[in-house]
């Protein structure tokens, strides 16, 4: 009796930790830009973000991007059962962040445990609108790609036009989108929060005030 109830609990485990890491990858991917594109003859579905949505100015946060090559039968559907996660792009991709005239290149890792996804990590400093280019190498075309946060609620506009991007690259789909960086003024309790930008700017006014005396 006793081991039929261990095995019981074994197995309750097993399945709760299984549903956690799926609701984990579902939440991954909601709040996220996704896009088909055709390169170099192959379908493929890339899913663009911010890491940790919704995301805070000082919070870490980063860039990540989910890497699938699309079911042939059914390539609209970025979920269907023939769809394949690429594996070692890190090799080959990396993102590009830039928030006003700022701009830093970042190498991309692989998430663990997690085939197809990868992550560039960053901690935003300052509200604004974030831009991500990834670029490099995917089934041996050379790509670059854009993709800018979105201040709009929603999952953003659906557009199954086609669009050239560059030599082998097409986009044939487009849909979803991410969030801006928001400020901690909402969201901070018990105090109000002040951002490491907002305390440097302070520093930095209050030697002016000390070297002008």
């Amino acid at each position: 009796m006793n081991i039929r109830k261990q095995l019981f609990t074994f197995s309750t485990l097993i399945c709760f930790l299984f549903g956690s890491f799926y609701v984990t990858g579902v939440q991954n991917i909601l709040g996220h830009e996704s896009r088909l594109y055709s390169i170099g003859n192959e379908d493929f579905w890339i899913t663009v973000g911010s890491m940790n949505e919704p995301v805070y100015v000082d919070d870490k946060s980063g860039a990540e991007a989910f890497v699938r090559m699309a079911d042939p039968a059914n390539p609209l559907d970025r979920n269907a059962n023939g769809t394949k996660m690429l594996e070692g792009l890190e090799k080959t991709l990396k993102f590009e962040i830039s928030a006003g005239d700022k701009k830093k290149i970042l190498e991309i890792e692989p998430a663990f445990n997690d085939p197809g996804h990868y992550e560039a990590v960053f901690y935003p400093t300052i509200e604004t609108t974030y831009n991500y280019r990834l670029s490099g190498t995917i089934n041996n075309v050379t790509l670059s790609l854009d993709f800018q946060c979105s201040t709009a609620e929603g999952e953003g506009n659906q557009d199954n036009s086609t669009k050239q991007i560059s030599e082998g690259v097409t986009q044939k789909a487009q849909t979803g989108a991410f969030g801006c960086i928001t400020a901690r003024t909402d969201a901070s309790f018990p105090e109000p929060y002040i951002s490491n930008n907002e305390i440097l700017q302070m520093i930095n006014q209050s030697k002016g005030n000390s070297s002008s005396n």
